[in-house]
C-alpha cells in the first residue's frame, strides 16, 4: 500500500512543472519518449536518442540531415578528422534507423479493434 501523503493534490509549481515537462518533449523531429522528472541524458543530440520517435512528416528533414552529415563526413575525412568521422558514422547509422522506423510505421495500416461485446444477462438466470 502506498503512503497517503503520496496522494495529496499537486501544488500549482508541481502541476505547472509536469506540463512543461511534456511541452518539451515535441521536438522538430517528432517527440521525445523520456519519462517525467528525467533529465535528457543525450544533451539534446535526439537523433542518436532511443526515446525519439520520428514523425513521418519529417522524413524530407531526416534527408536533409543526412546530406548534411555526408558533407561534414567528407570534410572530416579529408582533414584527418577521426574522432569527428567516428562522431558523424554514429549519428549516421542512427539517423538511418531511425528513418526506417518512420518509414514501417508509415506503411503500417492502423488496426481496428471494435468496440467490446458485452454480453446481455438474462435477470431470470441466478447462478448456482
Amino acid at each position: 500500500m502506498r503512503p497517503a501523503e503520496e496522494y495529496r493534490e499537486p501544488t500549482a509549481e508541481e502541476w505547472s512543472d509536469f506540463q512543461d515537462h511534456f511541452d518539451k518533449r515535441r521536438v522538430e523531429l517528432g517527440s521525445c519518449g523520456r519519462p517525467y522528472g528525467t533529465p535528457c541524458a543525450h544533451e539534446h543530440a535526439c537523433i542518436r536518442c532511443p526515446m525519439l520517435s520520428i514523425n513521418p512528416k519529417m522524413l524530407p528533414r531526416l534527408d536533409e540531415l543526412e546530406e548534411d552529415l555526408v558533407a561534414r563526413r567528407k570534410r572530416a575525412v579529408e582533414e584527418d578528422w577521426r574522432g569527428e568521422i567516428e562522431g558523424i558514422d554514429l549519428t549516421l547509422t542512427f539517423l538511418r534507423g531511425k528513418r526506417e522506423q518512420a518509414r514501417r510505421f508509415q506503411r503500417s495500416d492502423t488496426v481496428s479493434l471494435g468496440m467490446p461485446v458485452i454480453p446481455h444477462q438474462n435477470p431470470q438466470v441466478t447462478d448456482l
